[in-house]
């Protein structure tokens, strides 16, 4: 049986060893901590290698474990939320192209939703939810998006797993609302102070219109990151020029390729320039997928992109009320309310459920 570490304590020299196959090769480790760990544990493992290690065998490595916090790991389970990543190294991995870490050991406990992961460190720069990033930046994330959408562009019957990539139940619209209804009143009491009313009225508004918007997409389903925002992606940039790897596989899930460009452009940009470029960086993904063999119309993707704009405000809505809180986390979800909702404003979603402007 596979080995699962779930602390730091038991990624030993002897645990890596046993679990990339090269026994006595790892001597030592030394683990640092990345991030902030909401929802897994990163670390960065540092090894000490003997004189006949394997020339494939990395110095550095990256593991995630399960959170330290019994909520977190709770709401894990309950959201499948460390399946999913094991699943999509594991499953997909091979299947798409979009650029992500190279893992070298995945394993989850199916029951207890204790895992192990150990991928290599991947290049580039953290990307900076609350500063933005550039056009070339979020150029980038939009082409990436097109090497996850397309490879999986309508083939969700033939994709899903049991376990962690499950085709969506019909009901999931209004269980959906249901659960946004639901954590919104915690969300409001704990940053109404600090967002503009508009926010809160537009918070307001998706909690009585989340089921009609989803009821009203068009496009086929196909494999979405879920949480595609710049915490999630690391950069490496050249003159005016970005390469992304994305990381983060919690959410993967079965929704409309759309769903994650509207999240990542609305998250991303500052407000200028993404009214700015917005419309152009829509057209360039929708190229893409046509470039990829996708068959679908820029009206339909357009349509699904608007629809999409609810899906920030959604997530700082339901992420900000299961997860630890922090200080840094608290400022993440009070700006990407703020830019999702100006996003619905700017792109006039209220259109589509009551014919006009709210």
């Amino acid at each position: 049986m596979d080995r699962i570490a779930t602390t730091v304590d038991e990624l030993t020299a002897e645990f890596i060893s046993g679990a990339l196959d090269c026994d006595g090769a790892v001597q030592g480790v030394s683990a640092t901590r990345i991030g902030t760990g909401q929802v897994a544990l990163s670390l960065r493992l540092d090894l000490d290698l003997s004189d006949d290690a394997p020339p494939d065998l990395p110095q550095v490595l990256v593991a995630k474990i399960p959170s330290p916090d019994v909520e977190s790991r709770e709401a894990a389970r309950t959201h499948l939320t460390y399946h999913k990543e094991v699943g999509f190294y594991r499953d997909l991995a091979g299947v798409v192209s979009v650029p992500h870490p190279t893992v070298r050991y995945a394993v989850i406990d199916a029951e207890s939703g204790d895992f192990t992961l150990l991928m290599h460190q991947a290049q580039g720069d953290v990307g900076d939810q609350l500063a933005g990033c550039s056009l070339s930046d979020a150029t980038a994330m939009v082409d990436a998006a097109v090497g996850l959408h397309a490879p999986t562009w309508g083939r969700a019957s033939e994709l899903a797993r049991d376990g962690w990539l499950p085709l969506p139940d019909p009901s999931g619209a209004s269980t959906r609302q249901a659960i946004y209804s639901m954590l919104l009143p915690g969300f409001i009491d704990r940053f109404q102070h600090r967002l503009p009313s508009g926010v809160v009225d537009a918070a307001r508004w998706l909690g009585d219109n989340l089921e009609r918007l989803l009821a009203l997409l068009r496009l086929p389903l196909c494999v979405v990151h879920g949480d595609y925002r710049l915490d999630n992606m690391l950069f490496e940039r050249t003159g005016q020029s970005s390469v992304v790897t994305v990381l983060d596989w919690q959410t993967a899930a079965f929704s409309r390729g759309p769903n994650d460009i509207a999240y990542g452009v609305g998250s991303g940009l500052l407000l200028d320039d993404r009214r700015l470029h917005e419309s152009a960086l829509v057209e360039r993904y929708w190229s893409g997928l046509i470039g990829a063999g996708v068959d679908c119309t820029l009206d339909d993707v357009r349509h699904d992109y608007t629809i999409g704009t609810v899906s920030g405000l959604g997530m700082a809505v339901i992420a900000s009320q299961v997860v630890t809180a922090t200080e840094r986390g608290d400022e993440m979800f009070a700006v990407m309310a703020e830019r999702h909702a100006q996003q619905m404003i700017d792109n006039d979603v209220f259109a589509l459920v009551h014919g006009g402007s709210e």
